[in-house]
């Protein structure tokens, strides 16, 4: 009994220095998890907001190159339309497409190149704007293929240009000549592609337009719900008036 006695206050003895300890490493272990969590919190605010700059600069760069590719899109698509409208004309309704779409210079091999990386269009894919990024990339590839287009029928004309007949009076700018229904067959071969290509480009232009205009309207509201502002950059595009006014046909005189 008294060995037990002995045992038990020798037990006891032992209990204020366990829970001493305990209580000493709560005691600095709690200041330092509390540190540790707030520098993890610090580190996590930070990795969010150089998140969002990051996207930010990766929209920025998609404002360029939509800046490019609208504003490319429409020039060509208003040049077309206005050289087809000559047309209209009661005295040159008797043209064909290629007689009345001329050259039109100023296009550079990197403006039919643009596309949008993979980095660029996570950040709509992040917001869940699938549909807006596939317009987009549709935007650019269709704006690359109708610039593409155009050269080649560029290339076709200029071509015909240096065999074909050469002009024996003029309308201010515009040569003309006869040729009997022989000759002007022999032609068809040239003429009758370039027509195909000029009929399939105002066509395509009026769908790159038309979707030119829907990412171009949709790009502001999109960006600023995405990154919670106000306003993140807002692109313009012509309204119906303006593009008839910038295509009314050219004076030929």
């Amino acid at each position: 009994m008294e060995k037990s006695a002995v045992q038990l206050v020798e037990y006891w003895d032992l209990v204020p220095a366990v829970v001493g300890g305990v209580i000493g490493a709560l005691a600095g272990g709690i200041p330092a998890w509390l540190l540790a969590k707030r520098q993890s919190d610090e580190t996590l605010r930070r990795d969010r907001e150089q998140r969002v700059e990051n996207q930010k600069a990766l929209a920025f760069s998609v404002v360029v190159k939509l800046l490019h590719i609208i504003n490319s899109t429409v020039s060509l698509s208003n040049h077309v339309k206005s050289c087809l409208a000559l047309r209209n004309d009661p005295a040159r309704a008797h043209m064909e497409p290629w007689q009345v779409l001329v050259p039109m210079i100023g296009h550079t091999d990197d403006e039919g190149s643009i596309r949008f990386t993979a980095e660029e269009m996570a950040v709509f894919a992040g917001a869940n704007e699938y549909d807006f990024m596939q317009d987009m990339m549709l935007l650019a590839v269709r704006h690359s293929s109708s610039l593409a287009t155009f050269k080649e029928y560029c290339v076709m004309r200029n071509e015909f240009r240096a065999i074909g007949p050469k002009p024996q009076d003029f309308d201010g700018q515009i040569g003309g000549g006869w040729l009997t229904q022989e000759e002007a067959d022999s032609y068809k071969p040239y003429t009758i592609p370039m027509n195909n290509v000029v009929v399939g480009l105002d066509a395509g232009l009026d769908e790159d337009v038309r979707l030119a205009r829907t990412v171009a309207e949709r790009f502001g509201p999109v960006t600023a719900k995405h990154f919670n502002v106000a306003k993140f950059a807002d692109l313009t595009f012509p309204s119906d008036d303006e593009l008839a006014a910038m295509r009314q046909p050219p004076n030929p005189a």
